[in-house]
Order: C-alpha cells, then structure tokens, then sequence
C-alpha cells in the first residue's frame, strides 16, 4: 500500500480505476476496509481513493494533529500530492465532518458529498445527545477500547467489542460475520488512537448550521435501524439535498446492505452533471 508523507504524518492510501475521482473517507476508528464491496465496484467506472486517516490502521500517529481543521489540511495535502483537483466524497459518520468542512473551504474541488449517517455533523457536544442509547460516551468508550487493546491486545479488543456490542456498540451490525469484520476493523490501530480520538470529536463545531453554503450536490444515506437515524428534515430546505433510507441496515449501511448502497450512490454520481 502506498504512503504519502503530507503535513507531518504518513499517510496509507489505495488507488484504483481510472475516471472522474470519488474519494472514500473512513470514519473515526474505521478503515479502508470499511469499503471493500465499494471499491473494486466503483474503480470499474472512477479512479477510487481511500486512505487511513491520521492515527488510523497504516498511516502514522504522532502525538498531536488530530483537530478537524487539522485532519482537513491532510485531506488537502494528501489530494495534492496525488494531482487530484476534482473529487466527488463518499464519508461515514464522523468523517462526514471532514468532508463537510472540506467542501465548505474548497467548494471549487468538491463535484458532490455522500453523507452515510451524518448524525456527528451536529459537532461537539450536541452529538452526544443523538448517542443516548450508548451506555458510555464516545471519549469514555475510546479509552474504555484503549485500556482494552494495552490489556489484551488486538484480539481481545475485537472480542469485547463482538461480545458486548449491544451495550457497548448498538450500532454494530447484527449480522455475526459482518459484526466481527467491524469488530475487528475496530480494534485495528494503535494505541495512542483510541485516547488521541478524543481531540478529534470535541473539536467538531455545529455543522448543520454551515450546510447552506454548500453548493454541489448532497446525498445523505443512512440505514432504517440505525440507533442514532439521521434527520434530514434539518436539510430539507437545501434544494441540492436529497436522502436514501437503506432497509434493515443499522450504522455500516455500506456493509450491511453493500447491494443497496452501492445501487444509491450510482445513481446519484450518475446525475451529476457533467
């Protein structure tokens, strides 16, 4: 896989196909293989990225960096290393952030945004509002996650996670092999990830409130049985909005529901303009 190094951190990134560019963007404590009925599917048309995030799987994690604002300039960084001008983005959960703030401080390089549960778009710390039906908060359970990964490692994390999801994580699949591929995927960074997340989520601002100056055109997407369901009656009044429900789907609607999804998002990129 190969690595850009972009404003002081290693970042791992894939690239396949050819065509107008849709980038993938991994939500907090996700990865690139969060998209693995998404890629292969998509790079028969486009040129797909993804990469891991700052802090994430490959890429590196140093110790600071981690803001919004910050992870937004890597995203710049990581764009012009690779010649892309032009990007359509496909975001999940919290990265919708970055996305969203990528689009609104360079609305020239953003063709379209696909916002897959974008509850977190509310920032810090109304979004903890929409995780009541979490038993712990999001900063409580990375640390919780971290505690676990430097007491029993990689395998015992994905294990605690698999087995307590519906305390811990509600938003899991309940599917068992889907589950444990999440559950696995999640216990799969370092260390330091799980405490550095923190800085992360609380430096999201209010959002929502900025979506009127987004000019290209939004797809929000979530699944019917997600715990925290987005609302899009809060972008209802933005003519370049429109939402997708995916039935029987919680959080990882793009796992879950991969046919479904994936059916969503080409029609979308297929109704852009050119």
């Amino acid at each position: 896989m190969p690595k850009a190094t972009v404003n002081n951190c290693d970042i791992h990134y894939e690239t396949q196909g050819e065509g107008p560019c849709v980038l993938f963007i991994p939500g907090e404590t996700h990865g690139i293989e969060m998209f693995e009925h998404q890629l292969p599917y998509f790079a028969r048309r486009f040129r797909c990225v993804s990469y891991y995030r700052r802090g994430h799987g490959k890429s590196g994690c140093p110790p600071y960096g981690y803001s919004l604002w910050n992870q937004t300039q890597d995203l710049v960084a990581l764009l012009d290393h690779l010649g892309i001008q032009r990007v359509a983005i496909v975001a999940v959960a919290m990265s919708t952030t970055v996305a969203a703030t990528y689009a609104l401080l360079h609305p020239e390089r953003v063709r379209a945004l696909v916002l897959s549960s974008w509850y977190e778009l509310d920032g810090y710390p109304l979004l903890e509002e929409r995780r009541k039906k979490h038993r712990l908060s999001f900063a409580d359970l990375h640390l919780l996650m971290g505690r676990k990964m430097e007491a029993e490692g990689v395998d015992g994390l994905a294990r605690y996670l698999d087995e307590n999801y519906e305390q811990l994580m509600p938003i899991f699949p309940t599917d068992p092999a889907v589950r444990a591929k999440v559950a696995r995927m999640f216990a799969s960074h370092p260390r330091q990830h799980y405490v550095q997340s923190a800085e992360f989520y609380t430096s999201i601002p209010n959002l929502v409130r900025e979506m009127d100056r987004v000019r290209c055109p939004i797809l929000g997407i979530c699944g019917t049985d997600d715990p925290s369901p987005d609302k899009p009656e809060r972008l209802a009044h933005l003519p370049n909005f429109r939402q997708a429900w995916i039935a029987g789907a919680r959080r990882f609607a793009l796992l879950e529901q991969p046919e479904a999804f994936n059916r969503e998002i080409e029609a979308f990129l297929d109704g852009l303009p050119s």
